[in-house]
């Protein structure tokens, strides 16, 4: 569905309701999607034919992994978070609702990445490092210690 608030209103009424909130804006992407989650919509995970999502790996409800993205086992995507082409998240890795994975983004085994936290492109989160809440982190940057925050 593309449409407004108004539109999702109208539909709800009269059916279920599947959505995803495609918006880059970390923080209105959440705040949108609890918006209309109080309205009664549901969320689906868009997955790519061309992605990989191990059976033991959890991605939450509203989220979007692009071709190529990679989820291992043990590994957890929260909601409205979004995956891009190329990126992995490693066993045992754990990224925060909302986050922003970009292309080529490789979070560790054992890594943590932060709610709303932003992985620049071919970034790297290393083996259990971790990425804040609200953190960006540039493009082509190594995250190697726990508590990163720039």
């Amino acid at each position: 569905m593309l449409g407004d608030i108004g539109v999702l209103k109208s539909m709800l009424s009269v059916e279920a309701v599947h959505v995803i909130v495609a918006i880059t804006d970390n923080v209105a992407r959440l705040r949108i999607a609890n918006s209309i989650r109080g309205l009664g919509a549901q969320f689906f995970t868009a997955v790519h034919p061309a992605a990989y999502v191990s059976a033991e790996a959890v991605v939450g409800d509203g989220s979007v992994l692009a071709a190529g993205a990679v989820v291992h086992p043990d590994a957890a995507v929260g909601s409205h978070c979004y995956v891009g082409p190329r990126a992995v998240i490693d066993r045992d890795a754990v990224v925060g609702a909302g986050a922003w994975v970009s292309a080529g983004a490789v979070v560790g085994s054992g890594g943590r990445v932060g709610v709303r936290a932003v992985l620049g492109q071919n970034s790297s989160v290393g083996r259990k490092a971790v990425v804040k809440d609200n953190t960006e982190v540039a493009a082509l940057s190594l995250v190697e210690e726990e508590g990163y925050a720039p």
